[in-house]
C-alpha cells in the first residue's frame, strides 16, 4: 500500500524579499495544486489550469502571476507592499 505524498502548498507572497521578489512554480507543483483542489488527475498544464492558477495566485495576494511555458512566475515586488 502506497502512502500519499505531502500536499502541495501555494507559495506565500509574504515570503518574498526585496532581493528575491519572485519564485518560479514548476509544472509539477502547478498540476499538483490544481488536482488537489479539484480532485482531478490532470496530466498537463492547459489553459484551464493556467487560468485557475493565476486567479488563485491573485486571491492569495500575488500582484503578478505570469506563465512562461508551463511554469508560473509569481512576483511580489516591494513597491506593491506599501
Amino acid at each position: 500500500m502506497s502512502t500519499p505524498g505531502r500536499p502541495y502548498e501555494f507559495p506565500d507572497p509574504d515570503d518574498r524579499s526585496a532581493n528575491d521578489p519572485s519564485i518560479v512554480v514548476q509544472p509539477k507543483q502547478v498540476l499538483g495544486l490544481y488536482n488537489q483542489t479539484h480532485n482531478e488527475g490532470r496530466q498537463k498544464v492547459n489553459d484551464t489550469v493556467k487560468s485557475w492558477f493565476i486567479s488563485e495566485a491573485k486571491d492569495l495576494g500575488w500582484p503578478d502571476a505570469t506563465f512562461a511555458g508551463n511554469s508560473c512566475i509569481l512576483n511580489n515586488p516591494v513597491e506593491s507592499r506599501r
